[in-house]
């Protein structure tokens, strides 16, 4: 194939990953959306900077770099390269934090800026993923490099809250199992659920023309309308009435909502539903949070606080907010941070909440893992662990 073909780089990742399922064993992959940042922050200077931060890795075969022509960077990963990998990462996210792609959980799912994929769990996925890139590419309008979709406005967000409002929104209900490990035996077993909708695919298909993270409060508008279309759709799923418990990551208005009063009342007698909601949203409107708190554990349900990270730990005593679970996202620094460092931090949260109420979200290893247990936390989230979707208990992936 020309190497100026349409979708030369996509087609050349496929092929690369069809030839990598007889041996995945190590490798990981990663979709870096570069294609979903602001436009100030990713002119074709930017992008190459960025690129090349890559470079010293892949020139020593550790890692291959596939520039898609969206513009966002797909990288094969074996496993001695994957720790240097997740670090650039966290540079990049440093160094673009005002970037809405780059937050923590924005608008209740894991990750929308690194999507990672491990190669001998989520072949499949990484090649579903790989071919749209591809489809994309060859069926894209030509368009200078650093050329984007333009943020949402005023005027696009209510075209899309009317679409929302009528779309079939099953397809794009996602989920993903948060797992308690047993420390001793590293057997795990399902917790709960937790239910979102993927702003990738509802993108593609209600505003394919708009970047709708463009403007962070304009999404947290719209991330209301999503609320209401989720709780709708999850209470019907079998996946979800099936599950030991489910959690949905929710703005704290809409727990107050009748559609939340409805989604309670149809929902089955006695099964628990846990409320995720985002470390920002309880501290711009704490007596709100108390409320829902309060409201929550009187029906017999409970209440997460999602998006804490070390900075917020080091900042905020979360045992005084008296969540029934408190949820941090891994990253690397966790375990190098100096001075007062991740470990003693985390060691503090599971002393003051509670062990067992803290969860380690974004475990796409087993050094997240590892440290997770060694901190005393036992419940975790992530792709290292998504093997494990069985109601039964089975051994976790031992750390290594």
């Amino acid at each position: 194939m020309n190497q100026g073909a349409k979708g030369y780089q996509e087609t050349l990742l496929v092929d690369t990953l069809d030839r990598m399922r007889r041996n995945p064993e190590g490798r990981k992959v990663l979709q870096l959306r570069l294609s979903q940042m602001l436009p100030h922050n990713r002119t074709p200077v930017r992008l190459k900077i960025l690129t090349r931060m890559f470079r010293s890795l892949e020139s020593g075969r550790q890692i291959q770099i596939f520039s898609m022509t969206n513009g966002d960077l797909v990288i094969i990963i074996n496993s001695g390269a994957q720790r240097d990998v997740q670090n650039i990462v966290h540079r990049i996210r440093t160094l673009f934090e005002s970037d809405p792609i780059t937050m923590a959980d924005a608008g209740g799912e894991q990750d929308r800026f690194a999507l990672w994929f491990d190669l001998s769990l989520d072949a499949a996925m990484a090649m579903h993923a790989a071919q749209e890139l591809r489809t994309e590419a060859q069926s894209a309008v030509p368009r200078q490099m650093g050329m984007v979709l333009p943020p949402l406005t005023p005027q696009l967000l209510d075209e899309v809250q009317k679409k929302l409002a009528f779309a079939n929104v099953v397809p794009f209900v996602r989920d993903q199992p948060v797992l308690r490990v047993n420390a001793a035996t590293h057997e795990a077993a399902i917790e709960f659920y937790e239910f979102f909708l993927s702003v990738q695919d509802l993108q593609r298909s209600a505003a394919p023309t708009i970047n709708l993270l463009g403007d962070r409060w304009l999404f947290q508008d719209l991330s209301r309308t999503m609320d209401q279309r989720m709780l709708e759709t999850v209470v019907r799923a079998p996946h979800a009435r099936e599950a030991p418990a489910l959690s949905l990551n929710l703005n704290l208005e809409s727990v107050i909502t009748s559609s939340f009063a409805t989604f309670l009342d149809r929902i089955e007698k006695g099964h628990k539903v846990i409320v995720e909601v985002q470390a920002v949203d309880v501290f711009t409107n704490l007596s709100l949070y108390l409320d829902v708190q309060g409201a929550l554990r009187g029906a017999g349900h409970a209440i997460l606080i999602d998006g804490l990270t070390i900075g917020t730990l080091r900042l905020i005593d979360v045992a005084q907010l008296k969540p029934d679970y408190a949820k941090v996202a891994w990253a690397p620094e966790l375990g190098e941070a100096s001075g007062r460092g991740g470990t003693q931090v985390l060691h503090e949260l599971v002393a003051a909440v509670g062990a067992g109420k803290v969860i380690l979200s974004r475990c796409e290893s087993a050094i997240s893992l590892a440290f997770g247990l060694k901190t005393g936390i036992t419940l975790f989230q992530g792709r290292f662990l998504d093997s494990l979707k069985s109601g039964r208990r089975k051994p976790a992936p031992r750390p290594v």
